[in-house]
């Protein structure tokens, strides 16, 4: 495990999620930890595969500016991220029904969606990610009945949109999770950091791979027992042989 990838201490996670600054980031890696989710999962995610142009000695060739040249790029599936319609409110939890889970490079299935519950509990940002989700359903709101008057379908609004500057939800993605990492690097951690840290915790609290397995939605049990297994370890020895 490289140093960036390790879990954030449990003391370090609010104070490293409440010195984020901008709102709709702050929002975005809290929903990372809570929901346990890979980067692109709750953006706007394009996914290619590229090949470069290499010489008879097989390196790649570059262009005058130093880039790669791209000889083929082929997309293999996109994402538009978490639609808002598939998010439920109420006072001690938010609760995701549809969320994408990017479990191979190969596409996106309508079977690779989990549910998710953000709780209000031991959870000092519920306020912050509570008023985006209502702004956010609020939009759609608004788009619903407008397309009521008009006879037009609603407009779909997703919970993080690509912005003006953005062609495509590629560039959209990188330019959105760069920002995340910077202020993760600054602390020695990465975006997956948080993923990882909720898995982590939930395995030590639990010693449950099936508890595991549904907040991360992992394609398979053996990769989510690896977060019980010193926890399970542990429990073992107390009950067999006295620890």
């Amino acid at each position: 495990m490289s140093t960036k990838t390790r879990p954030i201490p449990q003391q370090d996670l609010f104070p490293l999620l409440q010195s984020i600054h901008k709102r709709k980031l702050q929002v975005y890696a809290s929903l990372l930890y809570w929901l346990a989710a890979r980067a692109g999962e709750l953006l706007p995610y394009e996914h290619y595969k590229t090949t470069y142009k290499k010489d008879e000695k097989g390196k790649a060739l570059r262009d005058e500016k130093g880039h790669c040249i791209i000889e083929s790029r082929e997309k293999l599936f996109s994402s538009p991220g978490v639609l808002v319609s598939t998010i439920n409110v109420n006072k001690t939890y938010i609760e995701f029904l549809q969320v994408p889970v990017f479990k191979s490079k190969k596409g996106l299935k309508e079977t690779d969606f989990k549910t998710g519950i953000v709780p209000k509990a031991k959870n000092p940002l519920f306020s912050v990610i509570l008023s985006y989700v209502e702004e956010r359903k609020a939009l759609q709101d608004k788009a619903n009945k407008e397309a009521e008057n008009s006879g037009v379908p609603p407009a779909t609004v997703f919970l993080f949109d690509k912005e003006e500057q953005d062609l495509d939800g590629e560039h959209f993605f990188w330019r959105f999770k760069k920002q995340l990492d910077r202020v993760m690097s600054a602390k020695g951690f990465s975006s997956h950091s948080l993923r990882k840290t909720r898995a982590t915790k939930a395995g030590n609290d639990s010693g449950d791979a099936f508890y595991v397995q549904s907040l991360t939605g992992h394609s398979s049990i053996g990769m989510a027992s690896e977060y019980v297994a010193k926890r399970r370890l542990l429990d073992n020895m107390k009950k067999y042989e006295g620890l």
